[in-house]
């Protein structure tokens, strides 16, 4: 390839990069817009109340407290931002008063940040309760007494900040099953638009429509990695919650989701590198176009159907047809019927996800038919 063909691939890369980041940051900015709202209120009102309500005149750590304990995050649990506010005070707390003895300085800031986080450490377990006291202190120390007012002032307006923001998050929680299912909905998207990108490239012959579904896709892992970590974090964080309260059996069927989801996006990745090359001057070429365009639609059916919260169990009989074709004996070389099996692979885990058991998922699968002779050598001789 000549230098210039290198560039415009490269140009093409780059875009397909920048195009698939910012389709996942337009949901991801849509998933987390109440979070952000409801936060950014909270500052506000709490800038407000320390100003005109109790007289402050520059009440900065009212609205960075407020901030601080809810920020943007999906979990908001009570405990979290009572622990996130008891942080916060107790830093202030702890930088007012080195600051009032000992005055500021580099010395001064080490001895407070110290200090501060010793005391959160003995008061609770919590690493950000931790954290946020040694961020706090740091900074009241480091800034000028006149900002922000006086000691007690200062002090008072972080507690204003952190209690707001916890009948905030009492009154207000954010529904991380909701969170999750956006997630969901992102990562079998992607599984779909890269196959359905596949097909196409396929389809019309243009390789770099294929190379862009490859590079797209291998930027899409990291939906799927929040995706799990937030259901993760969430059943933990459920565990001391009361039962009428928890969601278990809903985040238990989004974690096992995103573990399948995880798998096929793996598989999809695969498929998308080596799909190509089997398909060049293959005969069965239009099959394989035929049944990359039906996984595609499953997963996008699969996306709705988990991002809305409905059952999945009626998107089973498209991908149970599509199983019943996949005998890699039926296609002509070993190049194609890798590929094959790795389809299998694949609509086991779609199939996973429309609620069967990973047997029930494997024996819908065509039986691989008896070798008819081929010299080539074959593909590795899987069920999935």
């Amino acid at each position: 390839m000549s230098a210039a063909g290198s560039r415009r691939g490269d140009l093409r890369a780059a875009r397909a990069a920048l195009s698939g980041r910012l389709r996942r940051g337009g949901r991801r900015l849509r998933g987390d817009a109440w979070p952000i709202l409801t936060g950014a209120l909270a500052a506000g009102v709490a800038y407000g109340i320390a100003h005109w309500v109790v007289g402050h005149e520059i009440p900065v750590f009212a609205a960075i407290a407020a901030w601080v304990c809810l920020g943007f995050s999906a979990d908001r649990r009570p405990r979290k931002v009572a622990e996130l506010a008891l942080g916060v005070t107790l830093g202030v707390a702890a930088g007012e008063l080195v600051g009032a003895v000992i005055g500021s300085g580099p010395v001064q800031i080490a001895v407070v940040l110290a200090a501060a986080v010793a005391v959160a450490r003995l008061v609770d377990g919590a690493a950000m309760l931790a954290m946020q006291a040694g961020v706090q202190a740091v900074v009241v120390v480091a800034l000028p007494p006149t900002l922000g007012g006086d000691g007690v002032g200062r002090w008072l307006d972080a507690l204003i900040g952190g209690a707001l923001a916890l009948l905030v998050a009492s009154l207000l929680p954010v529904d991380v099953r909701r969170r999750a299912r956006n997630l969901a909905s992102s990562g079998l998207t992607e599984i779909s638009r890269t196959l359905a990108d596949v097909a196409r490239g396929i389809r019309t012959a243009d390789e770099d429509t294929v190379d862009d579904a490859l590079t797209r896709a291998r930027g899409s892992q990291g939906v799927i990695d929040e995706w799990s970590a937030l259901v993760r974090d969430s059943l933990a964080a459920t565990r001391f919650t009361p039962s009428r309260l928890r969601h278990d059996a809903d985040l238990l069927r989004l974690q096992r989701a995103a573990t399948l989801c995880d798998r096929a996006m793996r598989n999809t990745r695969v498929i998308a590198r080596r799909a190509w090359t089997t398909a060049q001057g293959m005969i069965e070429q239009e099959r394989l176009v035929d049944l990359l365009s039906t996984l595609s639609r499953s997963a996008a059916d699969l996306a709705f159907s988990l991002g809305s919260g409905s059952d999945p169990a009626g998107l089973r009989n498209r991908l149970l047809a599509v199983a019943a074709q996949l005998d890699p004996q039926t296609f002509t070389g070993w190049h194609a019927q890798t590929l094959v099996v790795l389809m299998r692979s694949l609509v086991v885990d779609l199939l996973e996800m429309t609620g069967m058991s990973a047997e029930q998922a494997r024996r819908a699968l065509a039986d691989i038919a008896p070798d008819g002779g081929d010299d080539q050598p074959g593909p590795p001789r899987l069920t999935r």
